[in-house]
């Protein structure tokens, strides 16, 4: 299965504020939905917080270092490590064969290593934020498409989707 991180991040580096998104970008939420529809998606415990609900159209799995958590949703799976989390997804009742990685820093941190696409949103800001996106070896990954996007009434701020394949 095929690890894919999906992840908007500051100038900065920030990702996070207060258990929330630091900015409103609703192209990047249109994405973020259009990219992971069908998929299975993994989330750490405090970004399952933040969500609070299971994401339609999506097998959801939250990973957690307490062996008894449970999010109170049947559907949602929980693993206690990411080789749990990749056996859970591999089995999901999905039509493809990715697995996306959303949040939140630990959880990027321990998948960056085996990851092997990342869904980058350059957000062209510098905002205050409590939560951060792990260093990334830019050398390690080939840019395989751009786009920019303007600030408007919809969007906080310019911002570029890109799309990285790591070398191999």
């Amino acid at each position: 299965m095929k690890i894919a991180l999906l992840v908007a991040v500051a100038e900065n580096g920030v990702i996070g504020r207060g258990g929330e998104l630091p900015w409103h970008l609703a192209a990047d939420l249109r994405r973020f939905k259009r990219i992971t529809m069908d998929h299975a998606i993994l989330m750490g415990r405090k970004t399952w917080e933040s969500i609070g609900r299971p994401l339609p159209g999506r097998t959801s799995i939250v990973i957690s270092r307490e062996a008894d958590f449970h999010t109170g949703h049947t559907q949602v799976a929980v693993a206690t490590s990411l080789d749990k989390a990749l056996s859970i997804a591999g089995h999901a009742d999905c039509e493809q064969d990715q697995l996306f990685i959303i949040g939140g820093a630990a959880i990027y941190e321990l998948a960056l290593p085996r990851a092997d696409r990342l869904y980058y949103t350059r957000v062209k800001a510098v905002v205050e934020g409590d939560v951060y996106f792990p260093e990334i070896n830019w050398q390690e990954w080939t840019l395989q498409e751009s786009s920019h996007h303007f600030q408007d009434e919809f969007d906080d701020f310019d911002h570029d989707f890109e799309i990285y394949h790591r070398k191999r």
